[in-house]
């Protein structure tokens, strides 16, 4: 099975079957994507998911590290896409080898002592599903690693991630400045530990924008589409006395909080305003154009290669450190100025 065969499966060019499978601009994400499925289903291998011929310094592994599934699932494929791309770029451009690992939901002890079997110079994590509690048992690891797309402050381990304190803050100054006194969020029952950050964002921006924020300021909805419009349309058939503006911790628990509102005849954003989190694809063709903010993905996984990089250079053991890497609101048609 080759390029030629995926192309006319997919009904594109081979040169677009070429640019989607090794990581090149000038193909959309959903078609990369869908290209990638297929190639996968046909059992062609793309170029992420298996080692490099060439010689190199030895692997270097990204592991996608999985308890559950519900917040590390095919909703993220976009950036997942991103994080390999971008590490494997930069992984590659010093000479290492690129490798990928997939766990199995809810195996996280075995999948630790799998990568130890692979022998990597180093561990890249997406520590998405991971709980401050797994992080110990990522310490077993005895190569360095560094944790992606979560942070805990208090906790002693590398990691990079986006600043989501500040994004939050860039939302509801956002919606302040456009008039709006009552905003509650929609968070996720399943806290990890960007929703943990939000969560607290969304506290601290609130209070510095002098508006009220207590319990009833959030709605928990449990992970995914269907979680968030299931329990916005419970929440709607008790009558409330809607905010003005409605946060959900991501966009795809916005699309689910936006079909529960439009199938109450709801208006957005003339009645309510509604903002998400992570840029998918999806929020542009909403309708009404979702405003959200946009994670910068590949800046995460650069920034993660030099941190490991680094630490498989030294000679002498490195204390943790912690980077943030700031995204930005993207400003759409969701919300209205209601001043």
């Amino acid at each position: 099975m080759g390029i030629k065969e995926i192309a006319e499966k997919a009904g594109v060019s081979k040169t677009t079957v070429s640019l989607a499978l090794n990581g090149h601009r000038g193909v959309s994400h959903e078609t990369r994507m869908r290209i990638i499925a297929l190639a996968r289903d046909m059992n062609y291998r793309v170029p992420g998911d298996r080692p490099m011929s060439s010689p190199s310094n030895g692997p270097i592994l990204l592991a996608r590290l999985r308890k559950h599934g519900l917040l590390l699932n095919q909703d993220q494929s976009v950036f997942i896409m991103d994080y390999i791309d971008s590490i494997n770029r930069a992984v590659s451009a010093e000479g290492y080898q690129f490798e990928i690992f997939e766990s199995p939901s809810g195996t996280l002890q075995g999948s630790i002592e799998e990568i130890q079997k692979r022998h990597p110079k180093g561990v890249i994590l997406i520590g998405t599903e991971l709980f401050e509690s797994d992080l110990e048992i990522l310490h077993s690891l005895s190569v360095p690693f560094v944790v992606i797309d979560t942070f805990f402050d208090h906790v002693s381990c590398d990691f990079v991630d986006m600043a989501n304190i500040n994004a939050v803050y860039q939302v509801i100054d956002h919606l302040a400045s456009y008039g709006h006194l009552k905003i509650q969020m929609v968070t996720s029952s399943m806290k990890s530990g960007n929703i943990i950050m939000r969560e607290r964002g969304f506290t601290l921006a609130m209070d510095y924008n002098h508006l009220l924020v207590d319990d009833s300021s959030f709605i928990s909805v449990e992970p995914g589409f269907d979680g968030a419009y299931r329990a916005m349309k419970s929440y709607l058939a008790t009558g409330p006395v809607l905010p003005q503006a409605f946060f959900c911790y991501n966009d795809v628990a916005a699309f689910g909080v936006m079909k529960a509102l439009k199938e109450k005849k709801y208006g957005i954003p003339k009645d309510v305003s509604v903002v998400g989190f992570d840029d998918l694809p999806m929020a542009a063709m909403m309708e009404p154009h979702l405003t959200t903010v946009r994670i910068p993905t590949r800046r995460i996984g650069e920034k993660a290669v030099y941190v490991l990089l680094e630490k498989i250079a030294t000679k002498k053991l490195l204390e943790p450190s912690s980077w943030l890497v700031q995204g930005h609101l993207v400003a759409r048609d969701s919300v209205m100025r209601r001043t």
